[in-house]
């Protein structure tokens, strides 16, 4: 890419500095972050056109190109930026989107690759940025010293990452050698929701080390955390509370995998067969389906979610009795057990199962609210 030019453009700034060190930089001096979470596995490592292509597509760049273009470059939040192995280069590790865009207005060679190059022509003319133009960045020392503004920018701040990307996130600290509660305080979430989504990513990975086309699962990944916070659905596929999973552990028994492989395609598809359910509100049906002999026979024999819950109907169970049952079951278990809980207060394994209720009761609560206001349909 283009080096910096004696006499460049200049895009002002007066930004406020958080940390790192604030400086101006060319665009031609400035490389997307190959490990970006939005960028797939198998194009890590790849030239900048090609990344550029797949932020375009995915993240809608063009929007922020066409921003840049009518009101000019937002420079109240500069890019956050690491120094690249290359002399006077830049990785960019927050703020590819909208590098992306800079870099389609800046290039024609990278927008030439979008899906719709004319359009870009049309507001690159617009824009008037080229190679040399400089924009405000702020550079840190290294990697890790990004990590508080950029999960907290993503995970809670005005343009959240998608679930599958924050869940990569929260893997990627912990590899680090973060634990699951440092990494939740980081980013602002509560443990539990931070070691169920670490659970979930873990049980992409180890799908698709299983040979599984997970692309689906990506794509509606928070459909995913509602099928893993159901219980009888993790039951039927060996999946542990997200607490109770150690770091670095498959999270699905060997012997369970063909479950997760037809609970996967239940959930989303596969090649061969359409999904059971057609949205995220059915997962706790389909739960009540897996957990009964004869739902689940059903549902094994290819027959829909409707046909299969008429099947167990015509046997005699009633899901939603049983679900009532077990409910009030629980409540007043718990109830009587409320009478001598202050006096194991310091036991140890009182406060395990404590905690593992508390994680069931914020699961279920989850579920509820995302699946009954229907916001996470795929």
């Amino acid at each position: 890419m283009t080096e910096l030019s004696n006499a460049p453009d200049r895009i002002s700034t007066s930004a406020p500095l958080r940390s790192g060190s604030a400086t101006e930089v060319s665009i031609g001096s400035l490389l997307l972050d190959a490990e970006n979470p939005r960028i797939p596995e198998s194009l890590r490592g790849g030239d900048q056109g090609e990344l550029a292509v797949v932020l375009e597509m995915g993240f809608d760049a063009f929007a922020v190109a066409q921003s840049i273009a009518d009101n000019g470059y937002f420079s109240a939040e500069p890019l956050l930026a690491i120094r690249a192995t290359s002399q006077g280069q830049y990785v960019v590790v927050e703020g590819n989107r909208r590098l992306t865009a800079l870099l389609g207005l800046a290039y024609p060679e990278i927008r030439a690759q979008f899906t719709e190059p004319r359009r870009w022509e049309d507001v690159a003319a617009r824009a008037s940025l080229s190679t040399s133009t400089v924009i405000p960045i702020v550079v840190h020392k290294d990697r890790g010293a990004t990590h508080v503004e950029v999960s907290r920018a993503h995970v809670v701040g005005k343009l959240p990452w998608r679930p599958y990307m924050q869940a990569r996130f929260i893997a990627a600290r912990v590899a680090e050698g973060r634990t699951i509660a440092q990494v939740a305080d980081l980013i602002g979430i509560t443990k539990s929701k931070a070691a169920d989504l670490y659970r979930d990513q873990a049980i992409v990975c180890q799908a698709q080390r299983f040979g599984l086309n997970t692309g689906e699962v990506e794509k509606a990944f928070s459909v995913l955390t509602v099928a893993m916070s159901n219980t009888k659905l993790r039951d039927h596929v060996g999946a542990p509370l997200g607490s109770r999973l150690e770091v670095g552990a498959d999270p699905i028994p060997e012997d369970r995998l063909e479950e997760l492989k037809e609970t996967i395609s239940w959930v989303f598809g596969d090649e061969e067969h359409e999904a059971k359910i057609t949205d995220s509100r059915q997962t706790s049906l389909l739960g009540n389906m897996v957990a009964s002999d004869v739902g689940l026979a059903s549902l094994r024999a290819g027959l829909s979610l409707e046909e299969a819950k008429q099947k167990v109907t015509a046997a005699g169970l009633d899901p939603r009795d049983r679900l009532l049952q077990r409910l009030s079951t629980g409540k007043n278990a718990l109830l009587a057990a409320s009478d001598d809980l202050a006096d194991y207060a310091q036991d140890d394994q009182v406060l395990a199962v404590v905690a593992d209720v508390e994680a069931v009761i914020e699961s279920m609560r989850s579920t509820l609210d995302e699946v009954g206001d229907g916001s996470i349909l795929p």
